[in-house]
């Protein structure tokens, strides 16, 4: 079965803009596939006593619609045919029986002992598997040229138990460089690239392309890269 949850848009969710965060929307759909997992016996727990742990690899993500406080949603999400090191997950966020948001990612399965990748063949996920939708998990390409724009510190309040940034908090990371007065996020696509540990700071460059879309690129302080993006926003 596809699995569903019902949201309420948190009024703490919501940028100065009264929409609902890109990160908070993020965290919803994540949300409704952790309690997918934990009901059928994969709790972050439970895979830590296995020693494995889901890392997301990248995600694609569009709006359709401006989501505000109170909206009252419906989170969908299930597993697609997966292959090689690739585990892959579709969602949607639903308003009123109409669709206005939909998502596809990838996600990778570590050994936390070794650190290194397990095999979709060599894991049993143990649910029922469904068509993906149409929406492409994008391969872009960050054009060259970039400029840094500023730092960006992993403080408390985007970890989580890993001590690690969390992956649903790197979208309030790109907005902190985006002109977005009277605007919102319409698509987003991240690969993650390296993790990004607790205290750390992050450099974030960023260039525009001819079309207006915008691009992002973030290093760690050993120069490595962490993440890239490309953004397209849309009037609210």
């Amino acid at each position: 079965m596809i699995y569903s949850r019902d949201i309420e848009v948190d009024v703490h969710d919501v940028d100065y803009n009264g929409v609902a965060r890109t990160s908070a929307l993020m965290r919803y759909i994540q949300t409704a596939a952790q309690y997918q997992l934990t009901e059928n016996g994969m709790s972050v727990d439970e895979l830590h006593g296995m020693k494995r742990a889901f890392l997301l690899s990248r995600i694609t993500m569009e709006f359709t619609e401006t989501i505000r406080a109170y909206d009252k949603l419906t989170a969908l999400t299930f597993p697609c045919e997966s292959r090689g090191f690739s585990f892959f997950r579709c969602y949607a966020l639903e308003k009123e029986g109409r669709t206005v948001g939909r998502a596809v990612s990838a996600w990778a399965l570590i050994d936390t002992d070794t650190r290194g990748l397990v095999r979709v063949n060599n894991f049993e996920l143990g649910l029922t598997t469904h068509e993906p939708h149409d929406l492409v998990l994008a391969r872009f390409i960050v054009p060259k040229g970039l400029k840094m724009v500023g730092t960006y510190r992993v403080s408390y309040g985007v970890t989580d138990q890993n001590r690690h940034m969390n992956n649903t908090t790197y979208p309030d990371m790109y907005s902190s460089f985006l002109p977005l007065e009277g605007k919102r996020i319409q698509t987003i696509s991240i690969s993650y690239q390296s993790e990004a540990p607790y205290g750390e700071a992050l450099t974030v460059e960023r260039g525009i392309g001819e079309n207006g879309t915008y691009y992002f690129r973030t290093r760690r302080e050993n120069g490595s890269v962490n993440s890239e993006a490309e953004i397209i926003l849309t009037d609210i």
